[in-house]
């Protein structure tokens, strides 16, 4: 476990006087960093309704966000509409406090979910973001994937046209609101009510004339019986048809990527002496189209086969490692992976709303989502196929040059003309709410209700290659009694084999169809998700103190959540080469949980205090799987002077474990394993399953830390708001799942419970009975982890009346920026933490820019609007541990920072703006992601922060009726 606490570094209140002097002057300055939120921070939009119907999220007791300890940024909607977006997601990304770690965009080669779109504050998960519909949990996705997909809930689920604004706590909330609020909330406010019919329609396309889109989208409402109930509805549908692969752009061209220097040690080659990572654009697949022959036999080695099945030297580029090489010939081994995959989507929200009296209102409130993408993934390859002497596709060349004595040989193909795997997953999700809400005099408020909702998830995975069909396949001879090829073991007799084609992989396009059919499958898998919920609060005044009344929250809840995955049967065994593998099972836990909130007034208009609050927020809940858990969070307010408030907030929240961390079977692999067995070091090749669940997993604990203040200017600084918010955020007991080799590292280093992950046997290969050996290692999630974050955030928002703009001229700056001064990752296995601040990579968790801001500009009167919007992403490094040992040096670790602008406009037509146009050009100077490759996926850049797509171009109307 980290122990962060040793590090050097200044106190978080010093540093937020630091930062809150540069922010300041920064902000005041004009510079292009921000966030466009709300018109002032921690306050709602206009639209929301006034100060007493506006539900505060980082309070339930707080009469306004000012109010509340933990700092809340608001996006409103007119910030959705002015962008155009389809989806809130692809707002709040922009949000320099979140990260786009699962988004169409962002996770072209996610498999198991390619539309979804999950919120991750601090870039910690999205799994310790809570997410929230009007202060209520909704069922979270949960696709097919065994482990390494966080079960949370897809922002798909809510259509843009229904969405009234989005807070975002920027600080732990699991006392007010239990597990996962670890880094924050995302509470996304509906309409209740409205009046008319507003339709929204656009289409859009990228410069280079794919990432193609078309949106069409209503709300509509009306009241009912003199207006003592309120009927909402609305409705979202939007296509977008993806990107290419990287051939499709310039930057795509070139090819860049991270290889590992295979030679550095080897005198006389180009890589000798060379970094062991080298980051260089050229690099292409070194497994060959037609094949290559990896075995080392003279005048066969390197040799690689025309499609006539001749032979000819394959062209090897200068330095290789892996799969990749730089130079040679061939292309990228990602060619026709699609860097963004295609995404339809449909969602429906609506809610109804009846005044039964004065005092009680009740709602029924709910959905129906419904998001399809499609993903062009990679095509087959074979690291190391072993051909048998007498396989009957071996060309004649190739069998004159085999020695007599041998009996095999090793090929590597890349099989682009045998197509590749395409991945249909369709997500549906019906949910819904009942519930009462009413007034018991004397101040005091209540409500209930009670929700379900189902996520169904369907996966479908065409041109599958089975690991069995493909073995069967390759493995060709010649039938004796009729000389025509067949595979060996139909010709055995082997019934796993029935229907086998032989397949000829020696030379391109040189295999039957029937061949092709065969070795490649059709992989399933579904989930079903249920979540079941029923709370209440109640909210009131008991006593006054001599600075104003003292409020009190308090209320329970109960929850259950199930899932159950069914899967073909080839998946089920984990059968199919690339993926599409899923493990059947089942599990569930239930919560009951109750919580009290407090906020006292301790000075009101007295002189250097005109106001003082303190508040404090305590929850206990009780896990049918970890047991009774406590969350607690105490803070105060201070408002020295009208407008400036000064707020601090230390909290202690946690996240349980989901299902799939609990009880998901993992998938079993089998590899040499090297360990110390009763002080001996032995090998032996075992299975082994290290991403299975583990029922005694624990909690995750995090402390949390947030100190800041909010400036809303009155008199001559009217218009103008001001924040600044000190974050440090420790969580420890992190759930991960440990490689083999970090458990079998951990084993060697004496730790006992490492050891016993292992199971053990006689060791045949010595004489001694006694002696044992290792067999196969079962290891699941574990509470290892630990991470700590430390930041600023900052927002700055200004408008005014601009008069030689015409009739309503104004002009409004909004900005925010987040600082992070570090950001420290634990993996569990036993190594000192790292500091992943400044890496903009995207192959480690906690991985994070330094800096990131977003500043948008508005002017415009009654008749127009044009914003132009500023996105800032600060240089740093492809990996923060490169060049800290001789094993991972790289020649150029460097990431620029990188600037993106995008102009957005709207004209109104009629008195009251019935008819609006509306355009908006992205990534308006068409700049290019720079190389920040991801050498697992082998994707040239990291499209969590850089856009890939290029300058596009959106336009839509909006009829108000």
């Amino acid at each position: 476990m980290a122990k962060f606490e040793n590090r050097s570094s200044a106190t978080p209140f010093r540093r937020l006087m630091v930062t809150t002097a540069l922010a300041t002057a920064a902000f005041v300055g004009g510079s292009a960093f921000a966030q466009d939120a709300a018109p002032q921070p921690d306050q709602s939009s206009a639209e929301a309704g006034t100060a007493a119907d506006i539900i505060v999220t980082a309070s339930r007791t707080a009469q306004n966000g000012l109010q509340a300890p933990t700092p809340t940024q608001v996006v409103g909607v007119e910030v959705i509409e002015r962008q155009a977006a389809t989806t809130v997601m692809e707002v709040l990304n922009q949000n320099p406090a979140f990260k786009a770690t699962r988004s169409p965009g962002a996770n072209a080669t996610n498999t198991s979910s390619p539309a979804q779109a999950t919120a991750d504050l601090r870039a910690l998960g999205g799994q310790r973001t809570l997410v929230l519909v009007n202060q209520s949990r909704v069922v979270p996705f949960a696709p097919a994937s065994n482990l390494g997909v966080p079960t949370t809930t897809d922002l798909n689920l809510f259509p843009t046209n229904m969405i009234e604004r989005v807070d975002v706590v920027t600080g732990g909330a699991s006392a007010l609101y239990g597990s996962d609020a670890v880094s924050g909330v995302v509470n996304i406010i509906m309409k209740k009510k409205y009046k008319g019919l507003e339709v929204t329609a656009q289409t859009g396309i990228s410069q280079r004339g794919d990432s193609s889109t078309q949106r069409i989208g209503f709300i509509a409402g009306t009241s009912f019986d003199d207006d003592r109930g309120n009927i909402v509805i609305s409705a979202d549908y939007s296509n977008n048809n993806g990107m290419g692969d990287i051939y499709s752009r310039d930057w795509g061209r070139e090819e860049w990527m991270i290889v590992s220097n295979a030679q550095r040690t080897v005198p006389g080659t180009p890589g000798f002496g060379q970094p062991a990572l080298i980051l260089s654009p050229n690099v292409h697949n070194s497994l060959g189209a037609g094949g290559v022959i990896i075995s080392n036999i003279p005048g066969l080695t390197n040799m690689t086969f025309n499609q006539d099945g001749s032979l000819r030297p394959f062209q090897k580029g200068s330095i290789f490692g892996g799969q990749v090489m730089i130079g040679g010939e061939g292309e990228s081994i990602i060619k026709r992976v699609a860097q963004v995959p295609d995404v339809r989507r449909f969602t429906t929200y609506g809610s109804i709303y009846y005044d039964f009296s004065d005092s009680v209102t009740g709602y029924i409130e709910g959905g129906y989502s419904r998001s399809v993408g499609f993903l062009d993934g990679i095509a087959i390859r074979l690291a190391s196929q072993t051909i048998q002497r007498d396989n009957a596709f071996i060309p004649a060349s190739v069998r004159a040059l085999l020695p007599a004595n041998v009996q095999s040989f090793n090929i590597s193909r890349i099989a682009y003309d045998m197509g590749k795997n395409d991945y249909e997953v369709v997500n549906e999700t019906p949910h819904a709410t009942v519930g009462l809400e009413g007034k018991l005099g004397a101040g005091w408020k209540w409500d209930a209700h009670a929700s379900y909702g189902v996520n169904n998830y369907s996966s479908v995975t065409y041109n599958n290659p089975v690991n069995a069909n493909l073995g069967f396949a390759i493995d060709a001879v010649v039938n004796p009694a009729t000389g025509q090829i067949v595979c060996r073991a139909v010709l055995q007799n082997n019934p796993a084999a029935a229907g086998c084609q032989p397949l000829n992989l020696f030379g391109e396009n040189n295999f039957s169809e029937a061949a092709r059919d065969y070795v490649q499958g059709e992989a399933w898998s579904k989930v079903k998700y249920d979540q079941v919920t029923a709370a209440f609060n109640v909210i009131g005044e008991p006593v006054d103190t001599w600075a104003g009344p003292v409020a009190v929250a308090l209320g329970g809840e109960y929850r259950r959540e199930t899932s159950k995955l069914t899967a073909d049967p080839v998946g089920s065994s984990n059968g199919f080469l690339t993926a599409g593998n899923a493990v059947p099972y089942s599990g569930d836990f239930n919560v009951k949980e109750a919580y009290v909130e407090v906020t006292v007034p301790l000075a009101k208009d007295m002189p250097g205090l005109y106001t003082l609050d303190v508040n404090g927020a305590f929850r206990y809940a009780d896990y049918s799987t970890v047991g009774g858990q406590t969350a607690w969070k105490v803070g105060a307010t201070w408002e020295p002077i009208q407008g400036l408030n000064v707020r601090v907030a230390r909290s202690r929240d946690i996240r349980a474990p989901a299902i799939n961390e609990l009880y998901s079977p993992g998938s079993n692999v089998r590899n040499n394993v090297t360990l110390l067995v009763d002080g001996v070091t032995k090998n032996a090749n075992i299975p082994q399953n290290t991403s299975m669940g583990n029922p005694d997993v624990g909690p995750e604990f995090a402390d949390t830390l947030t100190a800041g203040f909010a400036y809303r200017g009155t008199g001559a600084l009217r218009g103008l708001g001001l924040s600044v918010d000190y974050y440090n955020i420790k969580i420890k007991d992190a759930i991960t799942n440990l490689s083999t080799v970090n458990i079998a590292n951990l084993c060697g280093a004496g730790d006992s419970y490492f050891c016993s992950l292992f199971t053990y046997g006689p060791d045949t290969s010595t004489a001694d009975p006694n002696d044992r050996i290792h067999t196969g290692l079962n290891a699941g999630s574990l509470n290892v982890g630990a991470f700590e974050q430390e930041g600023v955030d900052m927002t700055l928002n200004y408008s005014t009346s601009v008069g030689f703009l015409g009739d309503g001229g104004r002009y409004g700056v909004s900005a925010s920026g987040t600082y992070i001064f570090s950001a420290l990752v634990d993996s569990g296995t036993g190594a000192a933490p790292v500091d992943r601040a400044g890496e903009n990579g995207w192959s480690n968790l906690g991985s994070i820019p330094t800096f990131r801001g977003n500043l948008s500009q508005t002017i415009g009167n009654r008749a127009w609007e044009l914003t132009l919007q500023t996105i800032f992403i600060s240089a740093g490094k492809q990996d923060v541990t490169y060049n800290t040992a001789p094993t991972n040096t790289i020649n150029d670790n460097r990431v620029p920072a990188v600037t993106y602008f995008n102009l957005f406009g709207k004209i109104f037509v009629g008195d009251e703006k019935q008819y609006e146009l509306f355009w908006a050009v992205n990534n308006l100077l068409d700049k290019d992601p720079p190389p920040v490759p991801y050498t697992i996926l082998n994707f040239p850049t990291n499209g969590q922060y850089y856009d890939k797509v290029g300058r596009s171009f959106v336009i839509g109307a909006r009829f108000k009726f």
